[in-house]
C-alpha cells in the first residue's frame, strides 16, 4: 500500500472511526483500525466487534493494499504532525510508514486480513432524513437512556419506524423522553429496534451533511452519511411498555419561559447538588417559587408562570428539569401535573412532537 491524502482530512476522519475501536481488546486486532487505500479515496475502519465505524476519504493512491495501526496511537500521531499532505506505505513485517515533511514514523501493525470485516443488514427497512434533524432527535432524547448495565434494554435508544412516522425513545425509569418526526422518504415495513448507547455516541461523530439513511434489520442498523457510516448490533430484549407511564390526564398545567426557568434552575443546582440534587417548586400566584437546601446553604428564585388549576408543591431532581430544558428549542415550555407524587410531563410550547416524562422527588 502507497498513499497520500491531505493531514486534516485525515485527522477528521481518525476523529470519527478511532472511537469504536476497543480500549480494552480481547483480540489485540480490535484496538487497531483498518486501513485501505483503493481507487481514488482511502478507507479508514474502527470496529470491537459490536459497531462498526467506516470513513472514507480523497487520497492519490500509488499502490492499492491495506494496513492496519493502532487506533490511539495513529490518532495521537496524526492530530500532531504538521504539514498539509501524509504519505502511508506499507513496510516490513505489516508495518505502516508515515511520512510528513520532516517527520518519518513506522508503526508497528498486524495482518490486515485478521480485521472483522463490516457486516451485511440483509432484509432491511430503509429510511432517508435529513441529517440536522435526526441528530436533533437524538440529542433530544439521549440524556434519559440508561447508564445501568442491570437492564440492557434500557441502555439504548428504542427507534420505532411505522412506514410513515420515526419515533425515538429513552428511559432509565426515572425520566422517559419521546421525540416524534414524519418521514416522507421510506422503504421497507415497519421496524423497531434498541441502538446501544456507545453506537449513539459514534453517530454524534459523523461529519455534517444532508441526509443520513438509517436502515434497521433483525439484528444489526446501519447508519448512513455522505463519506462514513456506523454499522451496530442492536440490543436484545423486551423493552418496557413505556406508553402506560405517560399520563392522559392532567389537573394543573404551568407554562413557562424556558430561558428564564433553566438559568433560575442553574442557579439553584449550585446549591441543590449538596443535597441529592432536590429542587422544590411552588406555584404562588403569577410567579412559580424555586427554593433548594442544602449543606451549603439556601436558595430561592421566582420566575413568572401562567398556570391553570390550584397551587401545587412539587419536588424534582435538578439535573433532571436542566437535561430536558436544555434540548427544548422553543422559548416556552408546559408542565402538566396532577399531584405532588405523580409523573409530571414537559412539553415545548406550541409543538407536539416532544415529551418527557420525570418522576418527582418526595418533599
Amino acid at each position: 500500500m502507497k498513499v497520500s491524502c491531505e493531514r486534516k482530512l485525515l485527522d477528521e476522519a481518525l476523529g470519527v472511526v478511532a472511537g469504536a475501536a476497543a480500549s480494552r481488546a480481547s483480540l489485540p486486532i480490535l484496538s487497531h483500525l483498518y486501513l485501505e487505500a483503493a481507487g481514488d479515496h482511502l478507507r479508514l475502519v474502527g470496529s470491537d466487534l459490536e459497531q462498526w465505524v467506516e470513513h472514507r476519504i480523497p487520497a492519490i493512491v500509488g499502490e492499492e493494499g491495506a494496513a492496519t495501526v493502532s487506533a490511539r496511537l495513529f490518532a495521537d500521531l496524526v492530530g500532531s504532525l504538521s504539514g498539509e499532505t501524509i504519505e502511508l506505505a506499507t513496510g516490513e513485517r505489516y508495518q505502516l510508514i508515515i511520512t510528513a515533511g520532516d517527520s518519518r514514523y513506522q508503526l508497528a501493525g498486524l495482518p490486515p486480513e485478521e480485521y472483522p470485516p463490516v457486516p451485511e443488514l440483509g432484509n432491511a427497512s430503509e429510511l432517508v432524513l435529513p441529517a440536522k434533524l435526526f441528530m436533533e432527535m437524538i440529542e433530544s432524547v439521549e440524556f434519559a437512556v440508561s447508564r445501568e448495565e442491570t437492564r440492557p434494554t434500557l441502555t439504548g435508544i428504542r427507534m420505532e419506524f411505522d412506514g410513515s412516522n420515526l419515533r425515538l425513545v429513552a428511559t432509565d425509569t426515572h425520566r422517559l423522553a419521546v421525540r416524534n418526526a414524519q418521514i416522507d422518504s421510506a422503504a421497507g415495513e415497519a421496524a423497531t429496534a434498541i441502538v446501544p448507547l456507545k453506537a449513539i455516541q459514534l453517530l454524534r461523530r459523523l461529519p455534517a451533511g444532508e441526509t443520513i439513511t438509517m436502515r434497521l434489520g433483525e439484528h444489526r442498523a446501519a447508519f448512513l452519511g455522505e463519506n462514513a457510516s456506523v454499522v451496530t448490533q442492536l440490543i436484545e430484549g423486551q423493552y418496557p411498555n413505556y406508553e402506560r407511564v405517560i399520563p392522559k390526564e392532567y389537573t394543573r398545567r404551568w407554562t413557562l419561559m424556558v430561558q428564564e426557568f433553566r438559568n433560575a434552575l442553574r442557579r439553584a443546582y449550585l446549591v441543590a447538588k449538596s443535597d441529592s440534587n432536590k429542587v422544590i417548586l411552588k406555584t404562588d400566584g403569577e410567579k412559580l417559587v424555586i427554593s433548594a437546601h442544602g449543606n451549603v446553604g439556601e436558595a430561592t428564585e421566582r420566575v413568572d408562570i401562567i398556570r391553570e388549576g390550584d397551587d401545587l408543591e412539587v419536588a424534582f431532581n435538578a439535573k433532571y428539569l436542566l437535561d430536558v430544558l436544555e434540548v427544548l428549542n422553543t422559548e416556552g415550555v408546559v408542565i402538566e401535573l396532577t399531584e405532588s407524587l405523580r409523573p409530571a410531563v414537559f412539553k415545548p410550547a406550541q409543538q407536539d412532537d416532544y415529551l418527557c416524562v420525570i418522576m418527582p422527588m418526595a418533599l
